[in-house]
């Protein structure tokens, strides 16, 4: 009797371990699914031809009979498949415009004293006349430096803004004073990143051509760097790794002219072409790179915007926090689809 007590509690065991086995491996089996699925949404594929003759990667997601186009500008390193999870949501519900800033994603880089927020204002009324159907009226949504865009389009382009912009979200981006960014570090190391940063990444573009061969070693390098300054406590390793995989691939030229371009960056009176649409504004309430306060600037310089703070979220809030991103844009959506209604039934 005792054997066969023994044996069968041997087997219950057996049967225990083994259901944990199956249970672990069906988990990583879904991880290692939703880490080769993101990035892996395609549309229509359309070029993009900018003023200065840079071609640039455009995927166009159709719908059956969209009563407006949103366009998609993502930021600083990283390329239009960061859209993710907006993309999954809000499929059909308009045209979807999803594109690669210059000398990002497949986008082609042009020279590089044309890596300026004013080019990319530029770069996107090419986007809207070539890539969105006349007649649409379109709202824009711009990530980090993609914010700056569509802040620099407003200030330049006003015409095609009043034509076909209805609305405009406005997502962990700063409209200046990123001069004296401490990236949230604390002390005497956050009034020395100021100072540091510059000469850090001018000795980077002086090794450009190395760093971008080294592709291994460029992607530990940047990893803590990526984990610490684009997310909030509790990120996934998988969005971690996706964000640094897009910023490893763009190339050092174009992160560091860019990032030159940042410390003179100052959109604050472009903000007033943005008065007469519908504007979202948020941020992540841990945000390193674009803090609250260059959001409520924004806020304060448009007083009929919604400011919305994601709390624990960090800059990467499209990825961190898609639920409450996708749920704020959809009401941005009705907003700007009831003012291009509102003529038509006064």
């Amino acid at each position: 009797m005792g054997a066969r007590r023994t044996a069968m509690r041997a087997a219950i065991a057996g049967l225990a371990v083994g259901a944990a086995v199956g249970v672990a491996r069906r988990r990583e089996g879904r991880v290692r699914e939703v880490r080769q699925s993101l990035g892996g949404h395609r549309g229509r594929p359309v070029t993009v031809t900018t003023g200065d003759g840079v071609q640039l990667a455009v995927d166009v997601e159709e719908a059956e009979a969209p009563e407006f186009a949103v366009v998609f500008a993502h930021g600083w390193l990283m390329n239009r498949h960061c859209w993710h999870f907006q993309r999954e949501a809000l499929k059909g519900r308009a045209t979807l415009v999803f594109y690669d800033q210059r000398g990002h994603g497949g986008s082609a880089c042009g020279a590089f004293d044309e890596c300026t927020i004013d080019r990319l204002g530029d770069d996107l009324a090419a986007v809207i006349e070539q890539a969105v159907p006349e007649g649409l009226p379109v709202v824009l949504v711009g990530h980090s430096m993609g914010g700056m865009t569509i802040m620099a389009f407003a200030g330049r382009h006003s015409g095609t803004l009043a034509r076909r912009v209805a609305g405009v979200a406005l997502l962990s981006t700063s409209p200046g004073r990123l001069r004296d960014s401490t990236f949230g570090l604390p002390g005497p190391i956050g009034r020395l990143a100021p100072v540091v940063t510059p000469i850090m990444f001018d000795r980077l573009l002086a090794r450009a051509a190395f760093i971008d061969r080294r592709v291994a070693i460029k992607t530990r390098t940047n990893l803590p760097v990526t984990r610490y300054v684009a997310f909030g406590p509790g990120a996934r390793r998988d969005h971690v790794r996706f964000v640094n995989d897009m910023a490893v691939a763009t190339p050092t030229e174009v992160m560091v002219g860019f990032y030159r371009d940042f410390l003179v960056h100052d959109k604050l009176k472009a903000l007033a072409g943005l008065s007469s649409v519908e504007t979202l504004v948020m941020v992540g309430s841990r945000d390193r790179m674009t803090p609250q306060a260059h959001s409520r600037r924004i806020a304060d310089a448009l007083p009929g915007a919604r400011l919305q703070v994601v709390p624990g979220a960090g800059h990467m809030i499209g990825l961190e926090r898609p639920e409450i991103v996708n749920a704020a844009l959809e009401d941005l959506f009705d907003r700007a689809v009831r003012r291009t209604a509102a003529p038509e039934t006064a």
